[in-house]
């Protein structure tokens, strides 16, 4: 008979196992992070990121010879900090379960039991994450959930303990088509022209390198890709240079891999896109927390406890974008 060792055995064999191979590549937003190297496993108590938010241009001087020089420099230095997020997926193994798979065989039918329950366990936490890193509604520094790209990309808003504004403190917004850093809402068309304008500003601050991803709901990802087939700058998807290779429908335009994901249209964001950076996202994942899961616990040992089995997953990440400006989200688009 297997013991409650041999489920916590199984059941951490199979999370650990799995996570990367079945839960992340589920999704393209987690594909493309792993795709691009942005995925780290990494501790700390909580993760900083210094920004250089000006040059040194308003310090600038036009002199003539014999005039005074002025002397100054200004705080060009600023701290992002983000704080760890935390999930878990609880699986409980009851008395009734576990009286009904005593067989003959039982060692059979138990494992298959715990294969079913990490089964679910890596579905819900596939779930959340998606929500999560869709989610229009900010998470907040301090809250519960994963921070997202619409919470990072957005105008005006407190994102890594620092709060954008118009001016001032305009480089922490997402990039803006207008310029205005006011127009995430805005109702703009969805173009081939404001696509160009999209691509050359979300790269005005970035390397011109860098490679693009464009986020799309099945329907404006099918009118883009209509405006684009049978014209030299449309390139389709290939097993080699996309992520088509993880069965997500994608293709190029103006070097830009535009993927149409599915869960954007779950989650209602239908006249939405996502222009993403990847090189200055980091999802970081605390090694004590990656998924591991701790021992099945007979609840009966305890005063008032259950005659039942229960074990917990859990993950322990953040979601982290260090240069805001070079992606951007549109909500509006029609």
């Amino acid at each position: 008979m297997a013991t409650t060792a041999d489920l916590s055995h199984a059941a951490r064999e199979l999370l650990d196992r799995s996570f990367w191979s079945q839960v992340g590549l589920d999704m393209p937003m987690t594909a493309m992070l792993l795709e691009e190297r942005r995925v780290t496993t990494k501790g700390g108590l909580q993760l900083w990121y210094h920004l250089g938010k000006d040059d040194a241009e308003d310090e600038a001087q036009d002199y003539l010879p014999g005039d005074i020089l002025t002397v100054g420099q200004a705080e060009f230095i600023n701290t992002a900090k983000f704080n760890w997020k935390y999930i878990q997926v609880p699986m409980r193994y009851g008395i009734d379960v576990h009286l009904q798979n005593q067989l003959a065989t039982s060692e059979t039918k138990r494992r298959d039991l715990v294969s079913l329950l990490v089964e679910r366990a890596e579905d819900g936490m596939k779930r959340r994450i998606e929500k999560r890193m869709h989610a229009v509604t900010a998470a907040g520094d301090t809250g519960a959930g994963l921070q997202g790209l619409p919470e990072a990309y957005d105008h005006s808003r407190t994102y890594g303990e620092i709060t954008s504004n118009t001016t001032t403190v305009a480089y922490w917004n997402g990039a803006s088509l207008a310029d205005s850093y006011t127009d995430r809402a805005t109702a703009d068309p969805l173009s081939l022209d404001n696509l160009r304008k999209i691509k050359a500003i979300v790269k005005r601050y970035a390397d011109k390198r860098d490679k693009l991803y464009v986020f799309l709901p099945e329907g404006l990802h099918s009118k883009l890709q209509g405006m684009c087939e049978g014209s030299a700058h449309y390139v389709a998807g290939t097993k080699e240079n996309s992520l088509l290779k993880y069965g997500f429908d994608a293709f190029h335009v103006y070097g830009m891999e535009v993927v149409c994901d599915s869960y954007m249209t779950l989650n209602s964001m239908t006249d939405d896109m996502l222009v993403v950076n990847p090189k200055y996202w980091h999802f970081r994942v605390h090694p004590d927390r990656n998924l591991k899961v701790n021992e099945f616990f007979h609840q009966a040992k305890v005063a008032g406890g259950k005659d039942e089995w229960i074990a917990h997953a859990y993950l322990c990440a953040a979601a982290i974008c260090f240069k805001p400006r070079t992606g951007m989200w549109k909500s509006a688009l029609v």
